[in-house]
């Protein structure tokens, strides 16, 4: 759904939940399946916030009023946090779409949904490091962990910290996509600060790629 009209129907129903003496939506069952509506459309529009909305879905049948507007608060923040990165990426400006991810993985950290945290924290990875190596996006077959075990082993750019973020983020990353893993807190507090402590280092300098370099990062397409 488009994100304007999904955030005018959540006000919509947002306004309705407020209005009266509704408190338990298992008595009012029109509502309780507007927000249900609103918690799919959600969950196919955002799909890395799935574990948010599938425990959202699965609070549903019990919720009281005053959860569902969080859970309709929570998406509305969502929908502004994506609609700025949308903004900044047509203007062509990578690098803060990659700080939009990053804030990202810290909203799905506060709703304990871990494995987003690091969904969001690959993705900005890889846009924030193509975009300081020049490489476009669209080419998608060059991936974050060839890039980062390139850059380490040559020692091209802070490499201390893309090690940091090698082990923090894209390890667990893949164990999350391959292996069903599930991260702890911890992990994810540890994995945004890497994230940050790099994106800070890549701003105040410029890495030039040598043609032997860009070989071996293109090799394999």
């Amino acid at each position: 759904m488009d994100l304007d009209k999904l955030e005018k129907l959540i006000k919509i129903v947002g306004k309705d939940l407020r209005e009266g003496g509704i408190n338990d939506l298992k008595y009012y069952a029109d509502l309780l399946a507007k927000v249900n509506n609103i918690i799919v459309v959600s969950l196919i529009t955002f799909p890395e916030y799935t574990e948010l909305f599938r425990s959202f879905y699965k609070d549903i049948p019990n919720t009281n009023k005053y959860a569902a507007l969080s859970m309709l608060d929570h998406i509305l923040e969502i929908i502004k946090l994506e609609k700025t990165s949308l903004t900044k990426i047509k203007e062509r400006k990578i690098f803060e779409s990659a700080e939009d991810k990053l804030s990202q993985s810290n909203i799905s950290l506060r709703n304990n949904d871990y494995p987003s945290v690091f969904h969001n924290l690959n993705t900005a990875l890889e846009l924030a490091i193509k975009d300081k190596l020049e490489i476009p996006t669209t080419i998608t077959k060059i991936n974050t962990t060839n890039i980062l075990e390139i850059m380490v082993k040559y020692e091209i750019g802070p490499s201390a910290y893309l090690n940091e973020v090698k082990n923090r983020v894209v390890f667990i990353d893949n164990k999350v996509k391959h292996q069903g893993y599930i991260p702890s807190k911890i992990e994810c507090i540890n994995a945004i600060k890497s994230v940050e402590d790099l994106f800070q280092r890549l701003k105040s300098i410029e890495i030039k790629l040598s043609d032997e370099i860009k070989n071996k990062i293109y090799e394999g397409l």
